[in-house]
């Protein structure tokens, strides 16, 4: 299917693989030529209100290298059109081609669909992206997996989890891993039904856990959850900017300051940055002045997520979000891709088993006591290398949190409650 001004379709219906039907294909593409502009609006619902055979995964590969210009042009109402024209659940996995695409819009159009977006930026090779997406969709292995939470007895656990990331489930392809984050209420035993369809028929698959098992050795699956949390709050920032674009609402705005105050306090909290909140772990920033805190990050969102829709700074920001979502490792370094699409990162910030840690002062500050008004002081004092300072190591051990004396220079622990300055050489 070809567009610009108005549609053109090889085939009104899908074709068989065959070698006259490649040689058609390929006479067709040959004829093909680039002129006027991107109606991406009719061709994306073209697409979509084709039915799909029967015993396939409908997939549609939607490419583009402009932004929309043709019909239908404003961000808004073609993700409501793509959405209520797809009537078959198919799959769109787009690709923007250079960087006058608008990417908030294609990649929203692709995770609403579970599928996902490839940017093709200038110089890369789009033959070898396509084709590796290619090779990925040979065939799901899981298609429309559901997520079912049990009690140990195999009844609905209503209530015991929240917050599960991604809420909506991928389909899984060859070699594809699911990492769902989530938080759990209560003790006891969680039992997690894993569903779809695979190529010969439905399958369940199951998963218990044992919560009173809980320690801190797995300390890093709440940072890992934490990155995904933000980034699904910033991508509502960013796709309020596709509801009246050019409007700059208030952080007073309710909505506006409920997802701003839950990303800055997030992000205090586990040490976890992004482009939007790197300042807070700037030398200087009191972090004790909540409403200034919130100001400075609406601004950095208005100015970056909500204004911003096309370009090299449009790429990036999806590029970082899509990474933060589907988080399977932890990003240490806080790094990112900056505007310019080169790699940046934050270093006065120290990730330590379930601790983060700020450089403030000339010191790392726990990230406990980083928002009080007295962060500076201790209540009691530990020299590196004296009894004190061992048994401190040891207790700390206990919990997994010793690496947090590996940290150069002083430290101020929130060790149960109490502000500890260890002296480190």
């Amino acid at each position: 299917m070809a567009y610009n001004e108005a549609v053109e379709m090889f085939s009104p219906r899908a074709v068989e693989v065959t070698a006259d039907n490649l040689a058609a294909a390929g006479r067709y593409l040959e004829s093909m030529q680039a002129r006027g502009g991107t109606n991406i609006h009719d061709a994306l619902i073209e697409s979509l209100r084709q039915p799909p055979e029967n015993d396939r995964l409908p997939i549609v590969l939607f490419l583009t290298d402009g932004r929309p210009t043709i019909g239908r042009t404003d961000e808004k109402s073609i993700r409501a059109a793509a959405e209520s024209a797809n009537r078959y659940g198919k799959r769109v996995f787009t690709f923007g081609v250079g960087v006058d695409v608008n990417s908030p819009l294609l990649e929203h159009v692709a995770s609403e669909s579970r599928g996902t977006a490839t940017f093709v930026l200038p110089g890369e090779d789009i033959e070898l992206k396509v084709a590796r997406m290619f090779e990925r969709l040979s065939g799901p292995v899981l298609a429309s997996p559901q997520l079912t939470v049990l009690d140990e007895h195999g009844r609905p656990a209503a209530g015991r989890t929240r917050d599960l990331i991604p809420w909506r489930l991928p389909d899984l392809f060859d070699r594809d891993q699911l990492v769902l984050l989530g938080q759990y209420l209560g003790d006891g035993p969680l039992v997690f039904r894993l569903s779809g369809h695979c190529p010969d028929g439905k399958r369940s698959f199951q998963f218990r856990f044992d919560l009173d098992k809980a320690t801190t050795r797995n300390s890093f699956v709440p940072r890992l959850w934490a990155q995904r949390k933000i980034a699904v709050l910033v991508d509502a920032i960013r796709a309020s900017g596709a509801e009246r674009p050019g409007a700059r609402p208030e952080v007073a705005d309710p909505r506006v300051k409920e997802l701003v105050d839950e990303i800055v306090r997030l992000s205090t909290e586990f040490g976890v940055l992004t482009e939007y909140t790197a300042f807070l772990a700037r030398e200087g920033t009191d972090l004790t002045r909540t409403e200034q805190l919130a100001r400075e990050a609406w601004h950095s969102f208005d100015a970056r997520a909500r204004q911003v829709r096309s370009g090299l700074g449009a790429i990036n920001q999806d590029v970082n979000l899509r990474s933060q979502k589907s988080a399977g490792q932890l990003n240490y370094r806080n790094s990112y891709w900056d505007a310019n699409m080169d790699r940046a990162q934050v270093t006065s910030v120290q990730q330590v088993a379930d601790r983060a840690f700020y450089r403030k002062g000339g010191r790392w500050v726990d990230s406990r006591l980083v928002n009080q008004t007295d962060a500076g002081a201790a209540q009691r004092a530990v020299e590196y290398g004296s009894e004190e300072h061992m048994e401190l190591a040891r207790q700390l051990a206990r919990d997994n949190r010793q690496g947090a004396l590996m940290m150069h220079g002083e430290i101020l622990l929130d060790v149960d409650g109490q502000a500890v300055l260890v002296r480190n050489q």
